[in-house]
């Protein structure tokens, strides 16, 4: 059977942390990219990579007569699109400008991610605590002190064997004195 403040308990839980969650989203919907961001222009970046497919199916149209097998041409006009896209991404890819664009964009989205992560992981860490089940930093910390403990114990161990080795010499060296 269900217990019932258990069960408000968690649904309380729960709406606390979709409150939470939907006023952290919220913030940073709101929020405006820094300052030192500089904009970027999608379009510009693009252009040259539109331009050289479309410059390439252009020359394609212009010296491909058209055959009475229209999948052999098909097929020929993909190869040529294909190729065409390749170069043009290649080319546009290799600059400095496609470089800083791609870590401008990385920068703004783990900008934009870190507030998310920290906020779900709250969410996670309330969401276990109130589960009575152990967090990640927690099963590192214990996973932590039993390999600390292991070489502790190692290190009595040799203690122990070094001490056993001493005695026996002792009770070899009495023997043969007598």
């Amino acid at each position: 059977m269900v217990d019932p403040a258990a069960t408000q308990q968690f649904f309380d839980l729960w709406r606390k942390q979709f409150e939470e969650g939907a006023a952290t989203w919220a913030r940073m919907v709101s929020q405006a990219p820094p300052p030192s961001a500089p904009a970027m222009d999608p379009v510009a970046f693009w252009r040259p990579v539109l331009n050289s497919g479309l410059e390439q199916w252009a020359r394609m149209f212009a010296t491909t007569p058209v055959s009475p097998d229209l999948m052999q041409q098909w097929k020929q006009f993909l190869d040529q699109w294909v190729e065409a896209w390749s170069r043009a991404l290649g080319t546009v890819m290799g600059t400095e400008q496609f470089a800083q664009m791609m870590g401008t964009s990385l920068d703004q989205w783990l900008t934009t991610v870190a507030p998310m992560k920290k906020a779900a992981q709250q969410s996670v860490d309330t969401a276990l605590e109130t589960l009575n089940m152990a967090s990640r930093t927690q099963l590192t910390s214990v996973a932590r002190q039993i390999v600390e403990l292991e070489d502790r114990i190692e290190r009595v161990e040799d203690g122990i064997s070094a001490i056993l080795k001493k005695l026996d010499e002792l009770a070899r060296s009495a023997v043969t004195a007598r």
